[in-house]
């Protein structure tokens, strides 16, 4: 399999940006993890755990009855997830160091999730298909990525719609899929499994909501090296010491209201 690459860095600006990315993405993954057939009670696992975020929040659906296994390749974000397992006090979450496209458990899981995790992987299709072989037949699994095809602003913003081109750019030189949301039906279908569903949540801020727009720009100073190396702008151009604020300005001046990427979930189950 091909080894995927991060294009969106790892330091401390970049562990920010991850912290509110998952407040952001906190109500849309439970309503689409529930959706998808995770429920009370499930033995579930988390592939791709990272700090541990949607294994908390699989734990509060699973409840007390039911158990959360975290699978992380990275020991550093492994000892982040523990330690913020252990504040919180949780008794049914573990986190073990793995692979997606490799890890095999030795019992089977009632369901299994992803979250920003295909984007990230050239080889999606196989790797549903390996982890097909951790559930047990009838078992769920829920994927949940973006499709960034679906932001955009009414009226256009230059500068939003700019933007965009540069983040887009920035994820093709990286051979990263950001629209892999849209794929999510058919991947599943290719990788074998039944009762194939998605739904997609788009999130609509007012003109005068900055916060949106400041987080666009947050991804796209996490990617201006892989932007730049696209040959679709140059570093001065983008202007990232000021953008934040003249994206802000703009749309508020146009009095226009604009999304964020859809948040789609795609799932199926083990025949």
């Amino acid at each position: 399999m091909t080894t995927p690459e991060y294009v969106l860095g790892s330091d401390d600006a970049e562990i920010a940006r991850l912290q509110t990315q998952a407040a952001i993405l906190a109500e849309p993954t439970a309503v689409l993890v529930q959706r998808g057939g995770v429920r009370p009670g499930m033995r579930v696992l988390d592939l791709g755990s990272g700090p541990g975020d949607v294994s908390f929040l699989v734990a509060e659906i699973v409840g007390r009855e039911g158990v959360v296994i975290g699978v992380e390749q990275d020991p550093a974000q492994i000892a982040e997830a523990t330690r913020r397992r252990d504040a919180l006090g949780l008794t049914n979450v573990e986190f073990r160091e793995g692979d997606a496209r490799t890890y095999r458990a030795d019992e089977p899981f009632d369901g299994a999730v992803c979250r920003l995790l295909l984007m990230h992987l050239p080889d999606a299709v196989d790797v549903l298909a390996h982890q097909m072989g951790n559930l047990r037949h009838g078992g769920v699994f829920v994927a949940v990525d973006y499709d960034i095809g679906g932001a955009r602003a009414l009226p256009e913003v230059e500068l939003f719609s700019q933007v965009g081109e540069w983040i887009r750019a920035g994820f093709d030189h990286a051979q990263v899929d950001a629209r892999v949301g849209m794929r999510l039906p058919l991947y599943f279908e290719q990788a074998g499994y039944a009762d194939i569903g998605s739904l997609g949540l788009q999130s609509f801020s007012s003109p005068r909501d900055g916060h949106a727009a400041r987080y666009v720009v947050d991804v796209a100073r996490a990617m201006a090296p892989a932007i730049v190396a696209s040959g679709v702008t140059t570093e001065e151009q983008m202007g990232l010491d000021t953008l934040a604020d003249r994206l802000v300005d703009a749309i508020a001046a146009a009095n226009a209201v604009y999304t964020a990427p859809t948040v789609i979930g795609g799932w199926g189950r083990r025949p």
